[in-house]
């Protein structure tokens, strides 16, 4: 039985470490001693447990002093020294829980003498199991709960069943035995998992489907043991206990044996889950230290371009932020890889103008046609030049459209609506926002009111519609601290409110 050794029950039946008197296999791992730091948080719901199981557990007891008869003693008294053997000569499970094959004597016992039988085996498979041991009286309290009631849940199930579940009434007890094993299993199971789950942190069902599912079978078949057992006693006397005695035996060392060449195995694939979580969070340190090392290197390589056209300094770094933004409220989750891409886009987006020559990328005057055509080409150049860099390869087809329009008048491949990349549509209304509203030598900035605007004008022609009334609700956030459009009150043109009411679906468009 199992048992909690830090405070649940023994047999063949689960247990965390500590101890309990049951017959059955003992599992469940030790919530009170081994796991004493995470014990220590949770100390004062421990003995709530502790208290919740052992009130009950001795209230049961009494009932069951109370109604005994003094029938089958000297029977009750050999399966309780069975008990004691087992519990003092269980073995551990695992490295954090204890099995003992406890639970048959047990079992045997409330088929003999019901709850009375139980009274007499359980208090004192208890006492086996904590003496000598340095046992923590919160442990040896918890098995004793636990025990009287899954025990009892087993009484109950026989007293139900009425004449069927006499020892000699066979076959009629087996469906009754396997019943009260199975409720027995469930009961004892289900309180060493909470109490191991309250000591160590985990939730109860983690706890229980690690430590208890191989079990189950088990537990049916000490069950038919115990009954064997009582049957035996009912037929043979104490000698049909006493002939028992050798396969109950043999039974506790093929467990054994059984344990020795499963525990090594689960404890090499615990220390496996510590190494691979403990490398899952290195991998992800790194992955975040590799992150900032490419936004550096970028915002240097963007603010070496910055020299060459002074006039955009610092333009790239405001359109990626505008971009991260808006590509947040068209969905893309921030810190994806889709996120990146797009700010990485909107930051290198210029970065093919270094093959463009500085005469013609700082002349003040108008271009050429022929100057026109080097610096169409730049689109061409940075999605040539990202292509050779793994990490930034989805950006390069944002680099290479960000000139193109909604309309598909834009250059350089005259790319329209959804064909343009996403990450380029939303660049392409974040850069013109940022350039109207930047100071430029040939012109002043113009009010963000004004490019608000001339962005909404735009709408379905040079922009996305759907880019458009993200950017909306991003300027109000930003630049108007709120999301809804602005009041009539708010000082803005009533042609600048409607054109903002209008991008943003509140009011039907008027007709030109």
């Amino acid at each position: 039985m199992s048992r909690s050794t830090g405070a649940g029950q023994k047999g063949l039946r689960p247990r965390p470490e500590a101890e309990s008197t049951a017959p059955s296999v003992q599992t469940a791992s030790a919530p009170v001693s081994q796991a004493e730091a995470p014990a220590s948080r949770g100390k004062l719901a421990i003995w709530a447990l502790v208290t919740g199981v052992t009130l009950p557990g001795l209230a049961l007891a009494v009932i069951g002093g109370v109604t005994w008869d003094g029938s089958h003693l000297w029977a009750l008294l050999l399966l309780a020294a069975m008990a004691m053997a087992a519990e003092r000569t269980d073995f551990s499970l695992y490295g954090d829980s204890r099995v003992s094959l406890a639970f048959v004597p047990i079992f045997a016992a409330v088929l003999l003498g019901g709850l009375p039988g139980l009274t007499l085996v359980v208090p004192l498979t208890v006492l086996a199991s904590s003496f000598g041991a340095h046992r923590q009286v919160q442990k040896s309290l918890f098995n004793f709960g636990a025990l009287m009631l899954a025990g009892a849940a087993s009484a109950l199930v026989f007293y139900l069943f009425g004449s069927a579940s006499d020892p000699g009434a066979w076959p009629q007890v087996l469906a009754p035995s396997l019943l009260a094993a199975a409720i027995n299993f469930a009961i004892n199971s289900s309180l060493v998992a909470v109490v191991v789950a309250v000591a160590t942190g985990h939730h109860p069902r983690s706890v229980w489907r690690e430590k208890f599912p191989w079990l189950w079978p088990h537990y049916l078949m000490l069950g038919i043991m115990g009954l064997a057992l009582a049957s035996a006693y009912t037929a043979m006397g104490l000698w049909g206990l006493a002939v028992f005695l050798v396969p109950f035996l043999m039974m506790r060392l093929s467990l054994k044996q059984y344990l020795d060449k499963t525990t090594q195995s689960v404890l090499e694939l615990r220390e496996a889950h510590d190494e691979l979580s403990k490398a899952h969070r290195q991998v992800v340190s790194t992955m975040e230290q590799l992150e900032k090392a490419y936004d550096g290197t970028m915002k240097t390589l963007v603010a070496a371009l910055d020299v060459r056209d002074s006039e955009t300094r610092g333009h790239s770094e405001r359109v990626a932020e505008m971009s991260g933004a808006l590509a947040e409220e068209l969905g893309i989750e921030p810190q994806s890889t889709e996120w990146y891409h797009v700010r990485w886009g909107a930051l290198l987006h210029d970065v093919g103008k270094i093959g463009v020559p500085d005469d013609v990328l700082r002349k003040s005057g108008p271009l050429t046609e022929e100057e026109w055509e080097k610096m169409r080409a730049h689109p061409g150049t940075g999605h040539e030049m990202l292509l050779e860099v793994d990490f930034l390869r989805p950006a390069a087809a944002i680099v290479h459209a960000h000139h193109e329009r909604f309309d598909g008048k834009g250059y350089p491949r005259r790319l329209g609506g959804e064909e343009i990349p996403l990450g380029a549509r939303i660049f392409a209304v974040a850069d013109a926002f940022d350039a109207m509203t930047s100071d430029r030598p040939y012109r002043k900035a113009m009010p963000q009111e004004e490019a608000l605007a001339e962005i909404l004008r735009h709408s379905g022609s040079q922009f996305d519609p759907g880019v458009v009334k993200a950017f909306l609700t991003v300027y109000q956030e930003q630049f108007l601290g709120r999301r809804r459009p602005p009041p009539p009150e708010s000082g803005m043109s009533e042609s600048l409110r409607r054109a903002i009411l209008e991008a943003a679906g509140l009011v039907e468009k008027q007709s030109p």
